[in-house]
């Protein structure tokens, strides 16, 4: 019996990654017909997972769901968040190269939503968090975010995310700023490519 998208991005969440059966820089999906995760991105007690998966009509969609985790630890059923068609074909990979153009990592969908957090005196507070999907390249092994939010403390932190395939999140909730750059690895070092991409949320 198929799961459903909700279904499969539970399971996502609970790994708090794709799944390691998912090759890097070959096909995001498992199969045609199958919906396949894209990337999960999570921070504190909220995640996000992004689905890619074949339409009806033939081509590649994308569904963005997210959750809060409960006090137990475990995930509240996903809610979907957005929804569309996808401009590049991220299931090959000569289309994602040839949509970058050289470049190591471009920005393919941006949008906004209104989430419910459970956070506030009431529990039901709604936080307006800012999404984008990023477009990676097969020569990326690494994404470095340097959160400059002033929030963040007077020294900048950094968070270091293995790049899993062409098409990675990247959440941002009030008032935060980071610098994200493309990395390559090699053997114990790891080589910016390109210009980092500065992403603000003003809130």
């Amino acid at each position: 019996m198929r799961s459903s998208m909700a279904d499969i991005a539970t399971t996502a969440l609970r790994r708090g990654r794709p799944s390691s059966a998912e090759p890097r820089g070959d096909q995001v999906l498992s199969s045609a017909d199958d919906p396949a995760v894209a990337d999960v991105w999570t921070s504190s007690d909220v995640g996000f997972v992004l689905l890619v998966h074949r339409r009806d009509d033939g081509l590649l969609g994308e569904e963005l769901y997210y959750s809060v985790r409960r006090e137990s630890g475990d995930w509240d059923s996903p809610d979907h968040l957005s929804g569309g068609i996808l401009g590049t074909d991220v299931a090959n990979p000569s289309a994602v190269e040839n949509a970058l153009a050289g470049a190591p990592m471009a920005v393919a969908a941006e949008s906004e939503s209104l989430i419910l957090t459970g956070r506030g005196p009431s529990g039901d507070e709604g936080e307006l968090v800012h999404v984008w999907e990023l477009l990676v390249s097969s020569q990326v092994d690494v994404l470095d975010i340097e959160l400059l939010s002033a929030n963040s403390g007077q020294t900048p932190t950094s968070r270091r995310r293995q790049v899993t395939g062409p098409f990675m999140l990247l959440v941002l909730q009030p008032g935060e700023h980071v610098r994200v750059s493309a990395m390559r690895g090699q053997n114990t070092s790891l080589t910016p490519l390109g210009d980092a991409l500065d992403f603000h949320h003003p809130g």
